[in-house]
């Protein structure tokens, strides 16, 4: 009886240990949805802009999970945030009638200050905080308007945390940011007039 209780407690544990050990992605893969159905803007300005962009983010991976005193693991993205965001608003600009040319005095500077998803795990559950923040800079000629963007999200979950979850809540979250600055009509006055 002791032998067949070891056995089972041997194989469990060997079971909690493979799924603990479980390798974690390198990298995952945003994909934004930008639905612009409702309160589209549509540009009459003539004068084309020049998009650009910068990373600023002091952690430059995308997903942090710390799991009490051990090394926090990192999770990098599969392709730039910062080129995915300057791609999704340029051509939501565009799709509004917004003139996007290479180069031009009348300039769109995108900065992305911080992109993170920090996963805290316990023994049974785990919390995920992700936020983004996003600084948008219209200039022409000694003219400059800033607008700061920033979105917050939190869920937890049971056991571990799940990747797939992850990516998922990080890609609405960050749709729903891009249609936010999109559809701001303080900063689509600025574009319109300057």
């Amino acid at each position: 009886m002791i032998k067949s209780y070891l056995k089972k407690t041997l194989l469990i544990s060997s079971l909690l240990t493979l799924i603990s050990c479980a390798s974690v992605p390198t990298d995952i893969n945003i994909i934004p949805d930008l639905d612009l159905k409702a309160g589209t803007y549509t540009f009459t300005n003539e004068n084309p802009w020049q998009v650009d962009s910068q990373d600023l983010r002091i952690e430059r991976h995308l997903v942090q999970i710390v799991d009490g005193d051990k090394v926090a693991q990192l999770i990098n993205e599969h392709q730039s945030v910062r080129l995915l965001i300057e791609k999704n608003l340029s051509e939501a600009w565009a799709n509004n009638k917004l003139k996007i040319v290479d180069q031009s005095d009348y300039k769109i500077d995108i900065k992305l200050i911080k992109a993170l998803a920090t996963v805290t795990e316990a023994a049974v559950s785990y919390e995920v905080k992700s936020e983004l923040i996003l600084k948008i800079q219209v200039t022409h000629q000694g003219n400059i308007y800033v607008k700061l963007f920033k979105s917050n999200n939190q869920w937890e979950g049971p056991f571990t945390a799940s990747i797939s979850r992850i990516t998922k809540e990080l890609s609405v979250q960050l749709s729903e940011l891009l249609n936010q600055i999109v559809q701001d009509e303080e900063l689509n006055d600025k574009l319109q007039q300057f």
